[in-house]
């Protein structure tokens, strides 16, 4: 058994959460938003004077939509244990009254600054004339971004890049990495905890990898039960080894929650994964439903190396060829396993333990 420590960086550096990753959600919301404040100003004062100025007043309208309604979003979650269609309305009303405030105050203090009037006056002048117009608009806009919002985040990030640029309505072959990741023990912990609350683990423990996965830049592919399948271009994966960096911060953030863990379903949980770099075919599928999926035999191979984890009694197991495309670290210890006979493969692989110096 041979033991590899790269000895390059003294220190690994962990890749950061971008701020477009970090605050994605709330950008995209800002920008519908402002689209559906300049709709709202063209309809409503197209006929009117100072067309640009309102035009700006409904940006900044807009953008308050945008932000008031994210925030709830954030802080609204128990309105999602009802059902979407109950939930939407509910959070529609209450966004719908808030974004009523925010037109409130904006178009009557414009109103009185441009037409020269007292703000007792420009307040009857909208409540007589545009409340309930505003509303019925505030109502639909509301209705409009919550299934914004909600589309987002069931699409992949270039989910409709990818499909209205046709890129891969036609098969490509091209180098990805792909990790597999599985909680340990999970038919025993399903017996433990039963099925809904073992659910439960299993979002919560999905949803405390976010972090991880978008600051080492991942995509999503599947999940498959208790598993998650992540995947990267190989130069977006090897680059500052964040392929590689994806598996500390998955383990790290679990390990900052541990009291949660403990506390709520009495188990901290453990997971391992393995990684390959290869060529697959990407292509769209379905009819009914589409779907980018990735062909070839490198998911396979995959899969075949994160269920030797238990065998080499390791949490992390990868390919030779995945060692040898990472940048070097002295952080990184590898620990060569030998060449392993992998089911359904003719040719033994060669395959590392990966262990963190940090």
């Amino acid at each position: 058994m041979a033991i590899f420590i790269w000895k390059i960086n003294p220190i690994m550096e962990l890749p950061k959460l971008s701020f477009y990753k970090k605050y994605n959600l709330i950008l995209k919301a800002i920008i519908a938003g402002g689209i559906l404040g300049l709709l709202y100003t063209a309809i409503t004062d197209s006929d009117s004077e100072n067309i640009g100025l309102k035009l700006v007043l409904g940006l900044i309208i807009g953008i308050s939509f945008g932000f008031v309604i994210v925030t709830f979003e954030k802080h609204f979650t128990y309105l999602n244990q009802y059902s979407f269609v109950k939930a939407m309305l509910l959070k529609a009303v209450i966004y719908s009254i808030s974004i009523l405030i925010f037109l409130l105050f904006f178009v009557v203090l414009f109103t009185s600054i441009l037409e020269h009037i007292a703000l007792e006056e420009a307040f009857k002048q909208y409540i007589s004339k545009r409340l309930v117009g505003d509303f019925i608009f505030s109502l639909g806009a509301s209705v409009f971004l919550i299934l914004f919002l909600e589309i987002s985040s069931l699409l992949s990030a270039g989910f409709f890049y990818n499909y209205f640029t046709g890129k891969y309505h036609r098969s490509i072959q091209e180098e990805r990495i792909f990790m597999f990741v599985d909680v340990k023990s999970s038919t025993t912990l399903a017996e433990q905890l039963g099925d809904i609350l073992y659910s439960s683990l299993l979002q919560d423990l999905f949803s405390h990898f976010t972090d991880g996965i978008l600051a080492s830049r991942a995509e999503i592919y599947q999940y498959a039960g208790d598993e998650i399948i992540l995947t990267w271009k190989s130069a977006t994966g090897i680059k500052e080894n964040r392929c590689l960096c994806c598996f500390y911060m998955l383990k790290k953030s679990i390990k900052k929650r541990e009291d949660y863990y403990l506390k709520t379903y009495q188990i901290v949980p453990k997971f391992k994964a393995g990684m390959h770099i290869g060529n697959a075919v990407t292509t769209w599928v379905g009819k009914v439903k589409k779907e980018i999926v990735y062909h070839g035999d490198l998911l396979n191979t995959t899969s075949r190396i994160q269920c030797k984890c238990n065998e080499l009694n390791h949490d992390f197991v990868i390919s030779e060829s995945m060692k040898n495309a990472l940048v070097e670290d002295q952080s990184i210890q590898y620990v060569r396993q030998g060449e392993i006979e992998l089911r359904g493969k003719a040719k033994p692989l060669q395959l590392f333990t990966v262990d963190f110096k940090i």
